[in-house]
């Protein structure tokens, strides 16, 4: 028994295939390491415009809270994001938020807007032991957000040599 297909048929189908990938295309992200700036990455965070930190590879900090801050060009915290350090070895992301003035890890509401300017900033990763003020381990560097921006650090990137 053999098929006839109308001639809008397959015409139809392409159509609809070609609005689903243009729609679900490959939204390149910028993504900052450590070493610098790499444009085009693969994996976007899902805002148009957001400021993501990604750690890998951490290691003997178990237990401590990591706190990534982004610093505007007036150098006021312009959003926060915190991570439990769970695990030895230990990766994990997160993406920044405006936080509470007295408690970076504070996203409640109407704080936990997710952070999305676009321009220059800096920014501080500190280490901290739950309840003390002091980082244990930092880095920190530059990052240009222009759309969706990751900045992915590696645990050899921190330092126990903290000014921050």
């Amino acid at each position: 028994m053999s098929r006839r297909r109308r001639p809008g048929t397959l015409v139809a189908l392409i159509a609809v295939l070609a609005i689903v990938t243009a729609a679900c295309g490959d939204d390149a992200a910028t993504t900052t390491t450590a070493a610098g700036t790499t444009a085009g990455a693969t994996t976007a965070p899902p805002a148009s415009t957001e400021v993501r930190f990604t750690v890998d590879a951490v290691t003997r900090l178990q237990g401590k809270t990591l706190v990534a801050s982004v610093f505007g060009g007036s150098g006021g915290v312009a959003g926060t994001v915190c991570l439990q350090i769970d695990a030895d070895p230990w990766s994990g992301t997160g993406v920044v938020a405006t936080a509470a003035a007295d408690n970076p890890c504070n996203h409640d509401a109407p704080n936990g807007v997710v952070f999305a300017t676009d321009g220059a900033y800096t920014w501080f990763v500190g280490v901290y032991t739950p309840g003390e003020q002091t980082a244990e381990a930092c880095a920190s560097g530059e990052v240009t957000v222009d759309g969706p921006t990751e900045v992915m650090l590696s645990g050899s990137d921190f330092t126990a040599s903290c000014s921050g």
